[in-house]
C-alpha cells in the first residue's frame, strides 16, 4: 500500500489549459492515482527538443512542490530547496547553446518560469482545504500559528 496521498488531479486541473494540466498530472502515478513517490522524469536529455526538456523539468519541479505540500513523511517533508535544480540545468543548457546572451538574461528567464510554476502549483492546490496540506500545516505549527 502506498503512503503517498491520493490527490484529486481532475479537480485540481479542471480549469487549466492542456499544457498546464499535463505538467501537474505528470506528478500522478497512473497506476494508483496517488502522487508519485519519485520524480516523474529522473533523466532529462539535454540534447533533445527544447519544449520537451522544459516540460520534464517543469513536471519535476511541480512534483517536488506538491510532495512538500501534501506528504507528511520523510524524505518529502523537507523544504524543497533542490526543486529548481532541473530548471537550472535546462536553462544552463540553453545558455550553452547560445539561446541567451549572458548569465543575467538566463537567470531572468529561469526566474520567470519558476514564478509561473509556483503560480500553477498554488492554483492546483487551491481546490484542496489548507488543513489537508501537510507542508503548510507543518510550517504553521512551527511558527505557532496553529
Amino acid at each position: 500500500m502506498s503512503r503517498m496521498p491520493k490527490l484529486p488531479f481532475d479537480k485540481m486541473t479542471a480549469d487549466f489549459e492542456e499544457h498546464e494540466a499535463r505538467i501537474v498530472c505528470a506528478a500522478r502515478n497512473s497506476r494508483t492515482g496517488c502522487l508519485r513517490a519519485s520524480k516523474p522524469f529522473g533523466r532529462i536529455d539535454f540534447e533533445g527538443d527544447d519544449l520537451e526538456m522544459l516540460f520534464k523539468a517543469s513536471a519535476n519541479y511541480v512534483w517536488r512542490m506538491l510532495c512538500f505540500d501534501f506528504v507528511d513523511f520523510r524524505p518529502h517533508s523537507c523544504m524543497p530547496i533542490c526543486a529548481d535544480f532541473d530548471l537550472g540545468a535546462v536553462f544552463y543548457s540553453y545558455q550553452e547553446r547560445g539561446n541567451y546572451a549572458n548569465r543575467d538574461e538566463r537567470k531572468v528567464a529561469e526566474r520567470a518560469v519558476r514564478d509561473g510554476l509556483d503560480a500553477l502549483v498554488k492554483r492546483a492546490e487551491s481546490v484542496i482545504p489548507v488543513t489537508e496540506q501537510k507542508g503548510i500545516m507543518r510550517w504553521a505549527k512551527a511558527y505557532g500559528l496553529v
